[in-house]
């Protein structure tokens, strides 16, 4: 019975987003390049991991689920896009974890 009085279940076991990544995140701030079916994009990398990493696009811009981030003096990397808000992004890579890490020589754990 409601009572006016009743509260939402917690889950207090539930792990918190940062928990749930595979990867661990390193916070950067890397000039870089996004292509896609819509264009290329000047961007800012914020943080990298093995699996993904999160960017900034100068302006908001509607992004395709494939694109590829270049990275002048690391590669080119094909990746996913997982989510958007506004010009913010969050990409996972297509490249295997290891192979992401040797890439990036040390940068990302």
């Amino acid at each position: 019975m409601m009572d006016g009085t009743a509260r939402a279940k917690t889950d207090v076991t539930s792990p918190s987003a940062a928990e749930r990544r595979r990867h661990a995140r390193v916070g950067v701030m890397l000039m870089a390049s996004l292509r896609s079916t819509n264009g290329i994009y000047d961007c800012m990398v914020l943080d990298i991991s093995r699996g993904g990493a999160k960017l900034t696009l100068g302006e908001p811009q509607t992004l395709p689920p494939t694109v590829t981030l270049v990275l002048g003096g690391f590669g080119t990397f094909r990746a996913q896009t997982v989510w958007q808000h506004n010009e913010i992004v969050g990409i996972r890579f297509d490249d295997t974890p290891e192979a992401i890490a040797q890439a990036f020589q040390g940068l990302v754990p």
